[in-house]
């Protein structure tokens, strides 16, 4: 550990999805990076190549389950160029009807090209705000926009699958647009994290997307205002549901991208918090070996203060390192990062293959670059040169590289299934039809019932 400076079988849909596969020989998906020149003078390297980007944190969708989509052709009578409902004073976009969902994501490689973005982890949003009658002035955006509550989504996994479909649909004769779908890492998010049956509504979505998912997340534990205005119960990192659902995941290969804060908030910033949250999230961690996790945020959120943050994420990484990454996107930069660049580039540098980049960009990709480019005088503290391969690996090769070792795991397990055929490229998760989750498998207590053991 390293010594840190404290600081603060083949149905419809899957025939669709296979057909909509890229084939071997296709130009990838636009945007993809370029192959460095040998001749390029390294002097040079820093202000001529700009870093190429994964992200790691994307959501399509906002807290009313809406979001932003393509009408640059005006199909939308007096609607924006990005769906935006004009006259409105917050940005509001319009209720995409089913059939056009793929807009959302023809915007969304468009807005990747313009921002040196070569791959993105795409996910809806697991929450709705709530208008409450209390506070009937302003229609809330965002779940910090008033005291109203919170509740869970289970249907905005249905935008997400659908807007995959009908791209494949609509593009079925262009193999130059279908390779881009390459580039996007689909993950399921809408369900309850306290639910010990929130593994079968996941299942349940597989098998109604088939060849469309490739993770799990942004799974919702501990989140400070979010999960304490949420009606009903408070996840936490090993709660029994979650460690169901985290075990399945591990079992079919896709990763888990969790919101776990590592403390509770403080009252102010002075008020340094122990990471009293970590334990659970480590308990996790632990508890399924075969599971890659995805730590969003670093274990930070608003108003969350912990002392000599790297010296905690390095003890996790130590013990952990194969299987936990770690998103560094939202508030971390600012209120951690910024302040002590010189500590982080040390914790990039010891952990080199462990850590991404994410934008975490809400409901629109219109600000992909603005929130990736601000890393830049972090990646310029680990290198100066963009091609050097521990501040490549931050900025683009960790997520695109777990993306693609599980998509592989995946596809080699669906063609010995002969969930697919040999010749396919195609890594979204396919399940066999008749599979089930087991019933009772790692539900704590219900495992150990004294009267199941001694019914007669």
């Amino acid at each position: 550990m390293i010594m840190f400076r404290k600081a603060a079988g083949m149905g419809l849909l899957t025939a669709i999805f296979l057909a909509g596969c890229s084939q071997p020989g296709v130009k990838g998906p636009a945007g993809s990076p370029s192959q460095s020149n040998p001749g390029t003078k390294k002097a040079a390297v820093s202000s001529a190549v700009p870093d190429r980007f994964s992200d790691a944190h994307v959501h399509l969708i906002d807290f009313l389950q809406n979001g932003a989509f393509d009408n640059a052709d005006g199909f939308f009578k007096g609607i924006g160029s990005r769906g935006e409902i004009k006259g409105s004073k917050a940005v509001r976009y319009l209720a995409l009807p089913f059939g056009e969902q793929w807009r959302r994501l023809s915007l969304l490689f468009r807005d990747m090209a313009a921002s040196g973005v070569d791959h993105a982890m795409v996910s809806g949003m697991p929450f709705l705000k709530k208008w409450s009658e209390n506070e009937p002035f302003a229609r809330p955006r965002y779940y910090l926009d008033s005291s109203s509550r919170v509740v869970r989504a289970r249907d905005t996994d249905y935008l997400i699958g659908a807007a995959f479909l009908e791209y494949r649909r609509k593009f079925s004769g262009d193999a130059g647009a279908l390779a881009r779908l390459d580039s996007l890492s689909p993950f399921i998010c809408g369900f309850d994290g306290t639910d010990l049956g929130a593994v079968d509504l996941v299942v349940k979505r597989i098998k109604e997307f088939p060849g469309v998912w490739k993770g799990i997340g942004e799974v919702m534990s501990r989140h400070d205002d979010l999960t304490n205005l949420t009606i009903g119960d408070r996840p936490r990192g090993n709660h029994p549901a979650l460690k169901r659902l985290c075990r399945f995941a591990g079992e079919v290969n896709l990763p888990v991208s969790i919101h776990h804060n590592i403390a509770p908030v403080s009252r102010s910033s002075s008020e340094v918090k122990e990471p009293v949250y970590l334990d659970e999230l480590v308990d996790l961690f632990a508890y399924c070996p075969d599971t890659k996790f995805i730590w969003c945020h670093a274990g930070i959120s608003r108003r969350v203060v912990v002392g000599n943050l790297p010296h905690w994420l390095d003890a996790v990484l130590d013990q952990f390192g194969e299987r936990v990454y770690i998103d560094l996107s939202w508030v971390v930069f600012e209120d951690y990062i910024l302040k002590d660049l010189d500590a982080w580039a040390e914790l990039v540098r010891s952990h080199p293959g462990n850590f991404m980049l994410g934008s975490d960009v809400v409901g629109s990709s219109a600000n992909l670059g603005k929130e990736l480019r601000r890393y830049k005088p972090f990646l310029e503290k680990i290198s100066t040169d963009p091609e050097d391969p521990a501040r490549r690996n931050l900025a683009r090769d960790n997520f695109s590289r777990l993306d693609s070792a599980l998509g592989q795991k995946r596809r080699a397990r669906m063609v010995a299934q002969k969930l697919i055929p040999g010749s396919s490229r195609a890594t979204g998760l396919v399940l066999p039809h008749d599979y089930d989750f087991p019933e009772n498998a790692h539900t704590g207590a219900l495992k150990d019932s004294f009267i199941r053991k001694h019914r007669p």
